[in-house]
C-alpha cells in the first residue's frame, strides 16, 4: 500500500488542529480512518508528519552471490535462469531471479547495442 501523499498528510494535520473529526477527515480526504489515526499518532509522538522509511524484505542475494550472477552473465550470456541458479547454488526460485535480472537492467532480446547477435543479455 502506498504510502499517504504529503498533501493529504499536511491537511490532515490542519483539519484535526480545527477540532475536526477523524471520521469527518477520512471521508472529506477519502482515506481510512485507521490512516487519520497513524499520521495523526505520528505528529503527537515524533512531531513529524513525514512518512517512516519501508525497510522491505532483506535480500536472499549477498553481495558476492550478486557479483557472480554478473560474472556469470558477461560470460556466458546465452545462460538460462536454470543455468545461473544451479551453476551459482543460489537460493532463489526462476522467477525472483527473473525479477531481479529486469531490476538490475538486463534484457533478454538480442540487439545491435550489445553486438550483432552475439550475446542475448546485455545491461542498460
Amino acid at each position: 500500500m502506498k504510502p499517504i501523499s504529503q498533501e493529504k498528510r499536511e491537511l490532515i494535520l490542519v483539519a484535526k488542529e480545527r477540532g475536526e473529526t477523524i471520521q469527518g477527515i477520512a471521508t472529506w480526504l477519502q482515506i481510512s480512518i485507521s490512516s487519520v489515526k497513524s499520521v495523526w499518532r505520528l505528529y503527537l509522538e515524533t512531531g513529524s508528519i513525514k512518512p517512516k522509511a519501508y525497510k522491505g524484505r532483506p535480500s536472499s542475494l549477498s553481495e558476492e552471490m550478486i557479483a557472480n550472477i554478473h560474472y556469470k552473465i558477461e560470460t556466458e550470456p546465452d545462460s538460462t535462469l536454470e543455468d545461473i541458479i544451479s551453476s551459482l547454488n543460489l537460493p532463489i526460485k526462476k522467477s525472483q531471479l527473473s525479477v531481479w535480472l529486469i531490476k538490475a537492467g538486463y534484457t533478454f532480446k538480442k540487439n545491435s547495442t550489445c553486438g550483432k547477435y552475439e550475446k542475448t543479455r546485455c545491461s542498460g
